[in-house]
């Protein structure tokens, strides 16, 4: 609904600013906290302020103040599993800890505002049965995924002890353009890495994910706010896919003759198959709009238009260095020019 005001915390990052985009382009005011600014949150329609700061920080109740927002899309946190396993208790600073200052933030300045968790599918950790409802055992094989469960009993305790409007979200394998990190962006980074003659994974390729794009996260947070629904919903595209598959359909994008190979070893905190059920965030009318072919089609070329303007900028910077020193000091310290440098 357009005219409505939106807060998002971790506006900078992946989903983020996915999110952020697609309400400005809704037409609701956006308000966009985060660590960094970049070109494409400055570009941000209808925004209000980009708001730059690391949470927990004071600064969040003064923005809270001036913007009254009527929905908080709270998107700040940690978003890789290997990295909670190296260092739980820094992930669970700049998760849980973060999750508990904006919601109670939120209770003391703003407690009318809609509060959406951006969770993940880790909570379920290896199911039982596919595909996963929303009633399924949470068994987190991750820091990660301990850390979100614990965000939603936080989001929980706030609905239940304080009457606040709060939806939570369980992201399965998001991806799309700006994805910097996870299995597609790996893949494609080993595709294209020269040193490297063919593309090796971790486990045997039958694992599985459920892959949504971030536009169908965006528009899945959109449903739930125009719907004034609360609970816990699954995001996903309700599909279950290999990372076999994944991988083949990869290769053929980059067509150049690399191999893919499996080494049988399952990282710690990975889980084997996911697939979800959608069906309750369905009966919202929610339906995923970008299939994983197209999906990927778009992020293998944002990936390799990226990948050609770091290469540019590089080759820029080495012209310019060349460029600029033409004269250097010699055996007795002084300037000559140099032969070859400069003009």
């Amino acid at each position: 609904m357009g005219g409505q005001r939106v807060l998002i915390t971790g506006a900078g990052g992946f989903l983020g600013s996915h999110i952020a985009r697609h309400f400005g382009g809704q037409g609701y005011s956006v308000a966009a906290v985060g660590r960094f600014a970049t070109d494409y949150t400055r570009t941000i329609p209808n925004l209000w302020r980009l708001c730059g700061m690391t949470l927990p920080d004071p600064a969040l109740v003064k923005a809270i103040k001036s913007f009254r927002p009527e929905l908080l899309v709270h998107c700040a946190g940690t978003a890789s599993v290997a990295d909670s396993v190296q260092n739980p208790y820094g992930d669970f600073l700049k998760t849980v800890d973060v999750c508990a200052f904006t919601l109670d933030t939120l209770r003391l300045h703003a407690p009318d505002c809609r509060f959406v968790l951006l969770s993940s599918a880790s909570v379920y950790g290896n199911p039982e049965t596919l595909p996963i409802h929303e009633s399924a055992p949470l068994r987190p094989v991750s820091p990660y995924g301990y850390h979100k469960m614990l965000c939603e009993t936080l989001a929980q305790e706030h609905a239940a002890l304080h009457g606040m409007k709060v939806a939570i979200l369980r992201i399965f394998s998001a991806y799309g353009e700006r994805l910097q990190r996870q299995v597609v962006h790996d893949i494609c980074q080993k595709f294209v890495n020269p040193r490297l003659r063919r593309v090796e994974l971790f486990g045997t390729g039958a694992e599985s994910r459920d892959f949504i794009h971030a536009l169908d996260v965006a528009r899945a947070v959109e449903t739930i706010h125009n719907s004034d629904a609360s609970g816990v919903f699954n995001a996903a595209a309700g599909v279950q896919t290999t990372i076999a598959e994944l991988a083949e359909t990869l290769a053929r994008h980059f067509d150049n003759g690399k191999q893919v190979t499996f080494n049988g070893v399952v990282r710690h905190g990975d889980p084997l198959n996911w697939e979800a059920s959608i069906d309750k965030l369905a009966a919202l009318g929610y339906r995923p709009s970008v299939d994983l072919d197209a999906g990927l089609a778009g992020y293998i070329s944002w990936f390799k238009e990226q990948r050609k303007s770091r290469h540019d900028r590089k080759t820029t910077a080495a012209g310019g260095d060349t460029g600029h020193r033409v004269q250097e000091l010699d055996g007795r310290g002084l300037l000559h020019r140099v032969a070859g440098k400069g003009a």
